[in-house]
């Protein structure tokens, strides 16, 4: 059989897909492309012409696949339409052959998942490392044992990702997902999980944003536990500088350097030697060979959709960590985890005005889920606390370069803009009642009191105690290149203990309370929380959800 091809999306990779049918057709006689569809004319001539032959031509590929009816879709848009490509071309019938990364989301992924199996199609997305000469041999060097126990690897690439030639959709979060993190990044998680064979369970990461186009990330590094014991660094660099890729594996009894594409090495204790490893077919070819093999055989592809699921899966993490700061668990291991946290406030160090005065004088905390909305909607937001025998100390930086700010009177609905919040309820065990300061980045402060959403008031100016809000915008992070805003405000112990009787100042003292970053009518609206709540829609008044803070 013959497999009749349509490719849906006529970037750059496309070529890659066209040069692999034309292959097999040529020696094997089992794919041919048909139809092409993109925005671009041009482009889609000059595909045609690099075929060989004429392909019939489409700017809407939903009217390609109605029109054409192909075996097989090659999708190679954009990754924000790709899940939506892929679900309408399963239910249409075709097989898909969906270019890395999956989607921009896991829960997009599953949906994904779901029209494959409904459908009763084969897919296969196209992590290519699977597939390279080099890297196999690799693979199959980890399988043998011959070197021992595989223990760690570390996965690097530096490439100018920042270069002219470049779609302006990459830089552009809400249609790649992401800068170089998520789109090469996603060739190293897969790399790190095909080899190892085992799924990722926490991820650490940092990145930075000196880049000169959009609002992705330039730079990753990060850090990835295996559930199977090994530990694995991913380092990219898409700044200006020597290119770089390579993998070094290390293991109990030696060690292996894979520069892919290019040569493997192998130590077994002393100096690296050159590997004999047989140039492999394109591995555009044999990916569609594979695919092809799925759908005659009904045997799943090597990169299972569970797999390239967990691949966004761990590059969610990567992002979620490098908004909060620290380790965040990934796909079971997260699910199981429900512990409720909790923060020591450390008396100010620098100066009687801590962590109000100097951001790093206090317990560090972080925004870390984000809910209801796409998790990529909510910006990094930390929080900086501290206390003195009078007072308690707070400082929010949320990472928006350019903050919606409307309201500029006490207890205006500053939720609406981009705002920050601090609900405090300082006598947990003896009284429901719970304070919410929210603040837009002008500094605009809206006072609640209350148990809960439907019953609390508003705490009027002359009930305010000198609160010392001051508020800046269009600052930079030296360290990351991120634009942010910044509002803090110091809150008297005093005035805490006047409104809760049972509220005894001092080290010690257990009070619960939440943080929230959100933006209800933003370009992107958004609701995050420091301690997770359990709600099926936006609730922040949820004192069943907060966490603990305690007095140092």
């Amino acid at each position: 059989m013959t497999y009749r091809i349509a490719i849906a999306g006529c970037g750059g990779i496309a070529n890659q897909h066209l040069d692999a049918i034309k292959q097999i057709n040529r020696t094997k006689g089992r794919a041919a492309a048909v139809a092409i569809a993109d925005l671009n004319e041009e482009r889609m001539r000059a595909a045609s012409e690099r075929y060989g032959s004429e392909l019939r031509q489409y700017a809407d590929y939903k009217r390609m696949i109605a029109d054409v009816r192909p075996d097989i879709v090659i999708i190679t848009l954009p990754h924000h339409l790709h899940m939506e490509a892929a679900c309408f071309a399963a239910e249409a019938g075709c097989h898909i052959l969906l270019e890395k990364p999956m989607a921009l989301r896991a829960e997009e992924c599953d949906r994904i998942i779901e029209g494959v199996r409904q459908s009763g199609v084969s897919l296969l997305v196209g992590h290519t490392q699977r597939y390279i000469a080099e890297n196999l041999a690799a693979k199959r060097i980890i399988d043998e044992g011959s070197l021992g126990r595989l223990v760690m690897l570390h996965d690097v690439r530096h490439t100018d990702y920042y270069a002219e030639g470049r779609p302006e959709w990459f830089f552009r979060k809400a249609l790649s997902g992401g800068g170089i993190a998520f789109n090469l990044g996603s060739h190293s998680v897969d790399k790190a999980i095909w080899l190892t064979g085992s799924a990722v369970s926490s991820v650490q990461a940092g990145m930075t944003c000196h880049g000169n186009r959009g609002d992705v990330e330039g730079s990753v590094m990060a850090r990835l536990q295996l559930r199977g014991g090994v530990t694995a660094t991913i380092v990219q660099s898409g700044y200006k500088g020597a290119s770089a890729n390579y993998t070094e594996l290390l293991f109990t009894n030696g060690s292996l350097r894979l520069e892919t594409g290019r040569a493997l090495y192998r130590s077994d204790g002393g100096a690296y030697s050159l590997v004999e490893t047989h140039a492999g077919s394109d591995p555009f070819v044999l990916q569609l060979d594979e695919l092809i093999a799925s759908i005659e055989t009904g045997q799943p592809a090597s990169c299972s959709m569970e797999d390239a699921r967990h691949v966004v899966e761990v590059l969610e993490g990567m992002y979620r960590s490098h908004r909060s700061g620290r380790e965040e668990l990934v796909g079971e291991a997260r699910s199981r985890h429900t512990e409720t946290p909790a923060a020591v406030i450390p008396p100010a160090r620098l100066s009687r005005e801590g962590a109000w005065s100097d951001f790093s004088d206090g317990a560090q905390l972080a925004i870390g889920h984000y809910m209801w909305l796409p998790d990529w909607h909510g910006p990094k937001a930390r929080i900086a606390l501290s206390c003195t025998t009078d007072e308690l100390q707070i400082q929010f930086r949320a990472y928006e370069p350019e903050p919606l700010v409307r309201f500029a009177n006490l207890n205006d609905p500053v939720y609406k803009d981009s705002c920050v919040e601090w609900f405090l309820q300082p006598d947990p065990l003896q009284d429901a009642r719970y304070l919410n300061f929210e603040l837009n980045a002008a500094g605009t402060i809206l006072v609640g009191l209350g148990t809960g959403r439907l019953d609390r008031v508003y705490l009027e100016a002359d009930e305010l105690p000198p609160l010392h809000i001051r508020a800046e915008r269009q600052l930079q992070d030296p360290a990351t290149g991120e634009t942010y805003w910044s509002v803090r405000f110091r809150l008297p112990l005093s005035w805490l203990a006047g409104l809760f009787p049972g509220f005894q100042p001092g080290p010690g003292a257990r009070m619960r309370g939440n943080f929230y970053k959100c933006g209800d009518e933003t370009a992107l609206p958004h609701f995050g929380s420091w301690s997770r709540v359990g709600a099926d829609e936006p609730d922040f008044h949820r004192s069943q959800d907060f966490g603990w803070l305690i007095l140092g």
